[in-house]
């Protein structure tokens, strides 16, 4: 798949390698192949080649994988698989990642992730302080699909429980495609609702 290819959001291999290896590790291979079923064609020959860690894909695989889980498990196994999808690839290549002493220092280096992973929309943080953010995804309307902000806001919401945030929640909207909102509340904070997920029993979940 070409990066020149015209009006597709693109990801790097590397992510979509990383989330069907930890989508068969925690739901076992009937539940990857389902994916499978979903994607087109070429994205199907791609994942039967092996996605090459530098090469660009569609993004659309990652978005309908999301779509997939949630349907077949619901919020909160999507929001654990993308807790789990980082979990694995912080271990295995971005190890400074684990290094990022709190919450806003790494929430300030957040844009920069967004830009190597992706090449189409960017990442705001519109509200930062010492127990909350509020993170706009922009120009991106793929992260508005079923289930997709929930994943995305998964793997970012533990990327802050690494920096050291605990009691973490997270809640997303994305009722405006062109501006998907992850929410995200930890320590003393503001009460979270019975719409935020506790990333903290996530993680705890994980074998």
């Amino acid at each position: 798949m070409s990066a020149a290819v015209a009006g597709r959001p693109l990801l790097r291999g590397l992510a979509l390698a990383n989330d069907f290896a930890v989508l068969r590790a925690l739901h076992g291979e009937a539940l990857v192949q389902k994916v499978v079923a979903r994607l087109t064609p070429e994205q199907r020959r791609d994942f039967e080649t092996g996605f090459l860690p530098a090469r660009w894909y569609e993004e659309d695989v990652q978005a309908r994988l999301a779509a997939v889980v949630l349907e077949e498990l619901g919020v909160q196994p999507v929001v654990r698989l993308g807790v789990a999808i980082v979990r694995y690839h912080v271990s295995r290549t971005q190890r400074f990642l684990a290094r990022i002493a709190g919450p806003r220092r790494l929430l300030q280096r957040s844009a920069g992730l967004w830009s190597y992973w992706r090449d189409t929309g960017r990442l705001s943080i519109e509200q930062l302080d010492e127990r909350s953010a509020r993170v706009a995804v922009l120009d991106n309307p793929t992260v508005a699909r079923p289930g997709y902000a929930w994943l995305y806001g998964g793997a970012s919401a533990y990327l802050v429980y690494l920096s050291g945030a605990r009691r973490l929640h997270l809640h997303t909207d994305s009722a405006d495609p062109l501006r998907v909102v992850a929410t995200l509340r930890w320590g003393d904070g503001p009460a979270a609702g019975p719409d935020f997920v506790d990333i903290d029993a996530q993680v705890e979940s994980l074998p």
